[in-house]
């Protein structure tokens, strides 16, 4: 009797397991999901980039206090460390001073960027509580815009140089010889005639002198050069000849 049953509950396995379909792989599959016949998954959104506060950062308590162009062309800016009071300065392009670089300089903003182990913070002379820690995300971008306003300081550097380059020109003179002559004798003549200005040191010829006597302008002189004076103290009247 338990044989009986033995063989009986094997026979019904085996009927049990040969009616299971076989597992189909993924694969077969893989058309139906294409299609998304259940809508696509809503999307995670990031999570927001984490920016510190200036007063968390390396630059706390430093002061951008000045921004300089040099000769070449070149910019420096100048930091104060409020915590010792101390200063220092950083050049465009330049080594590091304190572990920190300048990454870019702004000369009509008046602002700089300063970055320190891969943190950059851009500070504002003109208003501290305008300095601002700069994402992490945005530091090429800024990098990029850094060396664009570089090689614009480069440009305005070669221009200047060949601006200086260029020789003087020495205006030419409107009047020369005897236009030059003339022109100092009717200016002089007009000068005497305002009595406003000083004469210039310009002798009168004899006939530009005549005149201006003629005219009252200036007083007769005799052939010696100097001014006929009356014969007494009363006099009005001149000698004549």
């Amino acid at each position: 009797m338990k044989r009986w049953i033995f063989t009986w509950s094997v026979l019904a396995c085996a009927t049990a397991w040969a009616a299971t379909p076989a597992v189909r792989p993924l694969e077969d599959y893989q058309i139906i999901l294409d299609r998304k016949p259940f809508g696509t998954p809503p999307e995670t959104p990031p999570e927001p980039e984490r920016v510190i506060p200036v007063g968390e950062s390396f630059a706390a308590s430093l002061q951008l206090s000045g921004i300089y162009e040099l000769e070449d062309g070149n910019l420096r800016v100048a930091i104060t460390d409020r915590k010792d009071n101390s200063y220092f300065t950083l050049v465009l392009g330049g080594g590091s001073e304190r572990g920190i670089e300048l990454l870019d300089v702004d000369y009509e903003q008046e602002k700089a960027v300063l970055q320190k182990d891969g943190q950059a913070v851009e500070l504002s002379m003109n208003d501290v509580a305008g300095s601002e820690v700069i994402p992490a995300s945005e530091i090429q971008e800024r990098k990029k815009q850094a060396e664009e306003r570089r090689l614009s300081y480069a440009e305005r550097r070669r221009l200047r140089m060949l601006e200086r380059q260029k020789p003087v020109e020495v205006p030419k003179p409107i009047y020369t010889g005897e236009a030059l002559e003339k022109h100092l004798q009717e200016y002089q003549m007009e000068i005497l005639r305002g009595g406003s200005l000083p004469p210039l040191p310009v002798q009168l010829t004899p006939e530009n002198d005549a005149k201006l006597v003629e005219e009252g302008v200036l007083p007769p002189v005799d052939e010696e050069g100097y001014e006929w004076l009356p014969d007494d103290a009363g006099a009005e009247e001149y000698y004549e000849e």
